[in-house]
């Protein structure tokens, strides 16, 4: 299965390669199995391939080895060093892989970036706490960080089908010039022509989600068994090296509550009592799966930031497939009383990988009803987001959508739809409707 996985190109190329030349050292976070160790062969392969660099200046190594976790934590100068075979030579990149098993790791990096001339570093790690909290503090100004994730609905298609990716990259291209830019977005109105075709891949990806081995599987059953692996090694080795804070039956009884919950405001009274926790407790364990990236929280917009961080989130899940496994539902939407949590879920995930490091994400709702699924602030502005998974004839804004306009008068909004291109003017507001699977 690797060898499969290591031609398939991964959209963070595109972000990390203006920075291998710099002197920062990079670190790569992101869930168990969503494909790190392979990155680290696509950016050898770049390294070598575009940049020009030698192939003996380009080192991969894992401290799953202990053998060599052990060398870097009793020498971490020499170690680094013994990879170097002349001192004439140009740059070394060293990638670590599984870099958080090393006791700490922040400060052996930051001896070996202080005294170490001509080395690049480049980590990987699956929690977030070990990576970006006891070695980010260490390494202030000298580490840049990164987010590698399953696969989203672009990469998922490159996977499958070479021609759906090429039209999708065409229409998400425009979506996204429109979004962050406000230039025009070109297109004819009315029912968009590859919508069966689209449509009948993205709801695919929305039920068994984007991790690289269950999109790459051949069947029904090796999916199911791949996500009960990636479940399962969750669960052992990431949670087992945070049972100080958490027990395995206590947290899966939440996951598998907040799995239930998708697109709900949370409770926290509800969440202590299916999972037997305390308060303090329950943050600590909601804490852990925000860590290994399993939820994220989204929290509610207020023109008050006090309202706002005082409001209770929603949690959504960083993986359908993990998600749907949760609550042991993998059929298809048609089947599903919760086919529009599933849809907006998978829009929140998109969504959290576009805004990631830029701009931030919040809900809308009003004590009356009103309510938008996603606020998207982008330069200054905000532009209100709905879902509205339906065949449309015509465009119809919403009625939450028009309650946001009234009240905040946002230049430009954006409904997410089935299948329909459109547009239209609600006060002085510009609507555009799009199929989701653009996004």
């Amino acid at each position: 299965m690797r060898l499969k996985l290591k031609f398939i190109q991964r959209e963070l190329i595109g972000k990390v390669k203006s920075f291998l030349t710099r002197p920062e050292f990079l670190s790569i976070v992101g869930p168990r199995q969503s494909g790190k160790t392979t990155f680290l062969g696509i950016l050898k392969e770049f390294l070598i391939s575009e940049l020009g660099v030698a192939e003996g200046l380009v080192q991969t190594i894992t401290f799953e080895d202990r053998r060599l976790l052990l060398q870097f934590e009793e020498d971490p100068v020499a170690f680094v060093q013994s990879y170097r075979r002349d001192d004439k030579e140009g740059a070394l990149y060293l990638m670590i892989d599984e870099f958080q098993y090393a006791q700490d790791g922040g400060q052996k990096l930051k001896l070996i970036y202080d005294t170490v001339s001509r080395i690049k570093i480049i980590i990987t790690g699956s929690s977030s706490l070990d990576i970006k909290a006891k070695v980010g503090k260490f390494m202030v100004g000298r580490m840049l960080n990164f987010g590698l994730y399953p696969f989203d609905f672009c990469e998922y298609l490159r996977a499958k089908n070479k021609r759906l990716e090429a039209l999708y990259a065409e229409k998400n291209a425009l979506l996204l010039r429109w979004l962050w830019d406000g230039q025009k977005a070109d297109f004819d109105s009315g029912r968009d022509i590859f919508c069966e075709e689209l449509s009948s891949e993205f709801e695919r990806f929305c039920i068994w989600g984007g991790y690289p081995a269950v999109a790459l599987a051949q069947s029904e059953e090796e999916r199911k068994k791949v996500l009960s692996d990636i479940f399962n090694n969750y669960i052992l080795k990431d949670i087992k090296t945070l049972l100080e804070l958490a027990t395995e039956r206590n947290l899966f009884l939440l996951a598998q509550y907040l799995a239930t919950q998708v697109g709900s405001v949370v409770v926290y009274q509800n969440l202590g009592q299916a999972s037997g926790l305390a308060y303090r407790n329950l943050k600590k364990h909601l804490a852990i799966l925000e860590e290994t990236f399993v939820c994220n929280t989204l929290r509610p917009f207020f023109k008050n930031r006090q309202k706002e961080l005082s409001k209770n989130p929603k949690i959504f899940f960083m993986d359908m497939g993990f998600r749907n496994h949760l609550v042991e539902n993998i059929n298809g939407l048609q089947k599903r009383s919760d086919a529009g949590a599933v849809i907006e879920n998978t829009c929140f995930i998109r969504l959290k990988e576009l805004f990631e490091g830029i701009d931030k994400i919040n809900f809308w709702r009003t004590k009356a009803g009103a309510e938008v699924d996603f606020v998207l602030h982008t330069g200054g502005g905000v532009i209100p987001l709905e879902i509205k998974y339906a065949n449309f004839s015509s465009a119809k804004t919403p009625r939450g959508l028009t309650s946001f306009i009234a009240s905040f008068n946002p230049a430009r909004a954006l409904v997410l739809t089935r299948d329909f291109w459109g547009s239209a003017i609600v006060k002085d507001t510009q609507v555009l409707f799009a199929p989701v699977y653009y996004l």
